[in-house]
């Protein structure tokens, strides 16, 4: 359930100092939730989400 994941995600995050906004983080929680991969941009934010796989297709 990504509300699980959310509150896994926030607490890791919160814990090592390096918070992401609000949004990224639902998207974050989201994606993980359903084993998806998040295409992003933005991939350097994402990497310190343990479990989540991401890629930046913009390389």
């Amino acid at each position: 359930m990504p509300p699980r994941h959310y509150g896994e995600i926030r607490g890791q995050l919160e814990t090592d100092g390096a918070p992401i906004g609000a949004m990224n983080l639902l998207i974050a929680a989201h994606a993980r939730a359903l084993g998806a991969v998040l295409v992003t941009n933005n991939a350097d934010e994402f990497a310190r989400i343990e479990g989540l796989s991401c890629q930046d297709w913009c390389e």
